[in-house]
C-alpha cells in the first residue's frame, strides 16, 4: 500500500482529517483510478463538515466503481444529515443491493436496516 495512503488512513482514524487530506491527495496522484482513495478523501471532507467536497469525491468513487457499497453508504449518511431522506433511502438501499450481490450479507443486512430506519423519517 502507498505510504501516503497509509498515513492518510491513520490520520482519519486519529480524527486528524485536515492533516489527512494532503496525504490522500498525494496517494491519488499515484493511483488516480482508486475508488477507495476518493472515498477516503470524501470521508475526510465529510468529517470536516465540507459536504459538497465530500459528495464530489464520493461521486468520483462511484463512477470508478458503481459497486463500492461503502461509498454508497457514505452518500446515504450525507443525505440523511441534510434531511434528504428519500435520497438517503435510495443510497442505503443501493448499498444493500450491491453488498448482497457481492455476498457480503452482513453489510447488506446492516445497510437495509439503515434504509428501513430512514424510510420512516
Amino acid at each position: 500500500m502507498d505510504e501516503n495512503l497509509e498515513k492518510g488512513i491513520k490520520l482519519i482514524q486519529e480524527v486528524e482529517n485536515e492533516a489527512a487530506v494532503p496525504f490522500l491527495r498525494k496517494a491519488l496522484k499515484n493511483e488516480p483510478k482508486n475508488p477507495e482513495i476518493f472515498r477516503l478523501l470524501g470521508l475526510a471532507y465529510f468529517n470536516l463538515g465540507q459536504y459538497n467536497e465530500a459528495l464530489s469525491h464520493w461521486t468520483k468513487s462511484i463512477k470508478l466503481d458503481p459497486s463500492h457499497h461503502q461509498t454508497l453508504w457514505n452518500i446515504g449518511n450525507l443525505h440523511e444529515i441534510e434531511q434528504r431522506f428519500d435520497d438517503a433511502f435510495k443510497a442505503y438501499n443501493q448499498a444493500a443491493v450491491v453488498a448482497e450481490e457481492e455476498s457480503n450479507l452482513e453489510k447488506a443486512k446492516r445497510y437495509a436496516e439503515w434504509a428501513k430506519r430512514v424510510k420512516t423519517k
